[in-house]
């Protein structure tokens, strides 16, 4: 522990910074270990930007295809204006925002469906894969067109939803800086690769290649135990 002029040590700086409530969780993990809980935090964070390539490559693929996929039984880009695939009223209010922050952002420029589909979150694309209420997205989305998004899937659109369903969780967790440690990040990496490899067998491979979490994941033991230094 080293002190600093004021008495107060730098452990202490440092879980100010993250502060006590937010380095809580990683403390309980460590017994009470400072030391070990900072490591995990630290390591935490590396994990998460690792977990964040393969999550943006998986949201922005699935809203490609699905897009294109709806895009091509519809007959138009704006294919959620066509009454008979208008999205239900949680979908509604998504592009709606949308909407509304494309123009707050550029009053003076106009935007297209491309900028629309761009804008709107992973949890739209998702819950095109949902029940969808009493919409009935299963027969709205699923039967009607997106189950040939999909054609290597066994197991029904309800398994599918729930695996992209996680994905969200995970997605959102890392977004808003939210500790992960806790998942089983290792089936969440292989849930992850295999539904890349439904939306783009090419970029699946891309990230079974080169991606960088398998040797994160690997890193944890020597990380909490000080034998390899955190990377920040």
């Amino acid at each position: 522990m080293t002190l600093t002029n004021g008495g107060v040590s730098e452990d202490d700086r440092l879980i100010a910074a993250i502060s006590a409530e937010r380095f809580q969780p990683f403390l309980h993990k460590c017994g009470g270990d400072r030391v070990r809980a900072l490591r995990l935090y630290a390591w935490d964070s590396e994990v998460a930007r690792a977990l964040q390539s393969p999550l943006r490559d998986l949201e922005v693929s699935l809203r490609n295809r699905l897009h294109r996929q709806l895009v091509g039984k519809h007959g138009q880009e704006t294919w959620w204006d066509v009454p008979k695939a208008r999205p239900n009223h949680s979908g509604l209010d998504m592009l709606d925002r949308a909407s509304r922050t494309l123009e707050d952002r550029r009053p003076s420029r106009p935007f297209g469906p491309c900028d629309i589909v761009a804008q709107l979150p992973f949890g739209f694309w998702v819950g095109l894969l949902g029940r969808g209420g009493r919409d009935n997205y299963e027969m709205k989305y699923w039967n009607s067109s997106l189950r040939h998004v999909f054609p290597e899937h066994r197991g029904g659109r309800d398994a599918l939803y729930n695996k992209f369903r996680f994905m969200l969780t995970l997605r959102n967790r890392v977004a808003h800086h939210e500790c992960v440690f806790q998942r089983h990040l290792e089936r969440d990496l292989e849930t992850a690769l295999t539904l890349l490899r439904h939306v783009s067998p090419e970029m699946a491979d891309r990230h079974e290649k080169y991606g960088q979490v398998p040797q994160v994941l690997a890193r944890r033991r020597a990380v909490l135990a000080g034998t390899e230094p955190p990377r920040l």
